[in-house]
């Protein structure tokens, strides 16, 4: 009986503790997504709430070919991000990781752009590429002569904002990169050069191997960041040139914040919460595969 009683008060006490958080979440989280959900199968007039109109807009959002062109389009900018940061933050990590004259400071330089927010960096590479006064396009001005507009171009325009997406991102993967190898027992490595292997053998079958789960984990988590990325892309190009810079999650925020289709918006918030999970499915399997 007595141990029943602490138990109970046990309970209670955690849920004190607990409280303050779920609450929040609650707030913050579980309320917002139910609103979302409602909102979805309603027209609205700004953000008043009108009738029920079924899945109107999730036709609006999947059944036109501007839906599929932002899913299309998301995942373009997701891969093409993927395949330079990736590649490019192992690459940096392993040299950075090298114990060198100046290292620390190289260490503490390359992680700058990390730190900017989304909106310094995309009004930095705004101005670097701007069509008339661009330091950049003034340097191909001078070498050939003529203007030019990247950004009016689909294809240079897709390319930017990966560019300046990667710039901004690359840190995390290096800094993950450099945690991981340096949990790397040095003994390891010896006895390889020992055996008689070299750098290149090292580093494909002793180094890649042992550092491949943190990859995996900074490839899903940039994954989820660069798909419901927002601040980037709507300042540096606004969807544009038509719509072909516009992602799910730029779309979401426009229809809802620029042009006040709250429906339309919370649908496609809908979608992207769904597809958020899918992610996050993923990520704990590979978690889970780590620890095994």
């Amino acid at each position: 009986m007595e141990r029943t009683r602490v138990r109970r008060s046990e309970f209670w006490m955690g849920c004190g503790f607990l409280a303050p958080a779920l609450i929040i979440i609650c707030c913050f989280t579980v309320i917002p997504i139910i609103t979302a959900i409602y909102t979805s199968f309603h027209a609205t007039n700004y953000a008043v709430v009108g009738e029920y109109v079924g899945l109107k807009n999730y036709i609006s959002v999947l059944g036109k070919s501007v839906g599929w062109l932002n899913i299309l389009n998301s995942i373009e900018y997701v891969g093409l991000s993927l395949l330079l940061a990736v590649p490019l933050g192992v690459g940096i990590g392993s040299l950075l990781n090298r114990k060198i004259r100046g290292i620390a400071a190289l260490r503490t330089l390359i992680i700058i752009p990390w730190i900017l927010s989304q909106t310094v960096t995309a009004l930095l590479w705004k101005w670097l590429l701007n069509g008339n006064y661009g330091l950049v396009t003034y340097w191909v001005y001078e070498l050939t002569g003529s203007k030019i507009d990247l950004f009016s171009n689909v294809w240079t325009a897709k390319f930017l904002v990966v560019v300046a997406n990667v710039w901004n991102s690359l840190p995390i993967i290096i800094i993950l990169t450099i945690a991981a190898l340096q949990t790397i027992s040095p003994e390891l490595i010896e006895a390889a050069k020992v055996d008689g292997a070299g750098r290149g053998k090292i580093y494909k079958s002793i180094v890649l191997p042992l550092i491949r789960p943190t990859i995996g984990t900074a490839i899903v988590m940039q994954s989820i960041e660069y798909f419901n990325m927002v601040t980037l892309l709507y300042v540096l190009t606004s969807g544009g040139p038509f719509n072909q810079t516009q992602t799910l999650s730029l779309a979401a925020y426009q229809n809802g914040f620029d042009y006040w289709h709250m429906d339309v918006a919370a649908a496609y918030s809908i979608v992207i919460f769904l597809l958020n999970i899918v992610f996050s499915l993923f990520y704990v399997r590979i978690l889970k595969g780590n620890d095994n």
